[in-house]
């Protein structure tokens, strides 16, 4: 029982409120009970504003007119905060993904968007497709840059983190801690998890670090608080220098199965890994930041039989955390990153066999592409033989944004950038350069960014060499 209740029931004559304000009591409990729940649901969301600053609450509405309307606790009244001042807000971690496996393609767009779900069908102008979180969608062909197909669809199985409940600790000391959607660690210490894991992974997180750091990721883990030897396992040893990939098989004990160098991480803070496992295959990979790092397989065959993931933390005073964690299956295969021919207007198809055909994509009808294979000849593949298919685009890329300009991050993976209108509990309303009006639930959102202009120019300004900033002229 709080404080609050304690000091009630203090207050007053205990015989009394046994024998005739029993009534009372319970309802001043629920009331307190009902005010402390309705404070601790009215700090889901947390926003972050241009500057840094970061605040706790409810959003209750949002409009590039009115700007942010933000209910917090401690306030009398509703905040209200300024557009253009705004960064970012992220919503109630407790959300799920819904899409199901009918999700079966990616769509990558050229102004940086993606989003998940179903082909329905391609003309020379449109696209259409089926999402879980705005229905049918009709996408202007010139704004898609690729599209890939996922043999057995898009399921996802862990998307978090949420909260450090949801997670196993190892035995201290143990650095790990958790806030905002962030798992951070500053000693050592072991996380983990069971991620329902069961034939094939991709298990995909944003890492941050201070100086240097050593994460070892155990995939497909029986034991989730400790090193378990006794166990099979596959396990990735992640530095700013290197990475190392070991195999744990009982009565066989530790074997490294490849080790590769990394080489642009330098100078880095922060970067993208995604970690798979395929269990018919027995093939493993890693990327960082879309890009292949490495590639193994296994010629024992599959070992592990765990369904779990757990984090370690090797090094004392390390510094690092990790966010935006995605555990999806993997189908085993790799998407290229080809390039179509420019000059002669050409688009091209990635089959599952590996060939590349280039040519132009005509149209999609009834489960097959019709394909005019180098300007001699129409064929139709049949949608289940194609990987992935590279769009031509005939015009460059418009990647400036607007004021009025959000990018939501989709449950579930996928994000999407629209002129905003208006955004209240029922719905969010705007705008997309790609697909015109949409209207969507707000459930489906994990984040929005803002100022993504502002956050464009600051990257570019970051990525410039300075030797072509300071562009001094010699003198004798």
């Amino acid at each position: 029982m709080n404080g609050s209740c304690m000091n009630l029931i203090k207050g007053s004559n205990r015989q009394a409120l046994l024998m005739g304000r029993t009534g009372s009591i319970g309802l001043a409990v629920l009331m307190l009970v009902g005010v402390h729940s309705a404070r601790a649901a009215s700090l889901d969301h947390f926003v972050r504003m241009f500057d840094g600053s970061a605040l706790h609450g409810q959003m209750a509405s949002l409009d590039p007119n009115n700007g942010l309307v933000w209910d917090h606790p401690s306030s009398l009244e509703p905040l209200q905060f300024a557009f253009p001042s705004l960064g970012s807000i992220r919503f109630n971690p407790t959300q799920r993904w819904k899409g199901g496996r009918q999700s079966q393609c990616r769509f990558r767009f050229t102004n940086g968007d993606e989003v998940y779900g179903k082909i329905m069908g391609m003309d020379e102008q449109f696209i259409d497709m089926e999402t879980w979180f705005g229905g049918a969608l009709r996408a202007d062909r010139e704004k898609v840059q690729s599209i890939a197909f996922l043999q057995n669809g898009y399921r996802v199985l862990y998307e978090g983190p949420n909260t450090m409940n949801e997670w196993v600790l190892g035995k201290s000391p143990n650095g790990w801690g958790y806030q905002d959607g962030v798992l951070s660690v500053t000693d050592r210490g072991v996380i983990g998890r069971d991620m329902g894991i069961e034939d094939s992974a991709s298990l995909a997180f944003d890492l941050s670090w201070e100086g240097t750091f050593q994460l070892t990721v155990t995939m497909h883990a029986e034991t989730l608080d400790r090193y378990d030897y006794s166990k099979g396992a596959y396990v990735f040893f992640l530095s700013p220098q290197f990475v190392s990939f070991q195999r744990i098989q009982p009565g066989a004990g530790v074997m490294t199965l490849g080790q590769v160098r990394l080489t642009n991480l330098v100078n880095r803070t922060k970067a993208r890994f995604d970690l798979r496992t395929h269990r018919d295959k027995s093939t493993f990979a890693l990327l960082a930041d879309d890009e292949v790092i490495g590639t193994w397989k296994d010629s024992r065959g599959f070992v592990a039989k765990g369904k779990g993931v757990s984090f370690s933390s090797q090094v004392s005073r390390s510094t690092f955390s990790i966010s935006r964690l995605l555990v999806t299956e993997w189908d085993g295969l790799f998407e290229s990153d080809f390039e179509v021919d420019e000059e002669k207007e050409s688009d091209g198809l990635l089959l599952i066999n590996r060939d590349q055909p280039i040519g132009v994509v005509k149209d999609i009808q009834d489960g097959k592409l019709n394909f005019n294979l180098r300007n001699r000849l129409d064929v139709k593949i049949p949608l289940e033989r194609i990987k992935q298919i590279q769009l031509h685009q005939s015009q460059p890329s418009d990647e400036t944004f607007e004021p009025d300009d959000v990018r939501v991050q989709i449950s579930g993976g996928g994000s999407l950038s629209f002129a905003l209108e208006k955004w209240s509990d029922s719905s969010i309303e705007g705008v997309s350069r790609t697909f015109g009006p949409v209207s969507f639930d707000p459930s489906s959102i994990r984040q929005v960014e803002l100022n993504l202009e502002q956050h464009r120019l600051e990257q570019l300004a970051a990525q410039e060499d300075p030797e072509d900033v300071w562009d001094f002229e010699e003198t004798d």
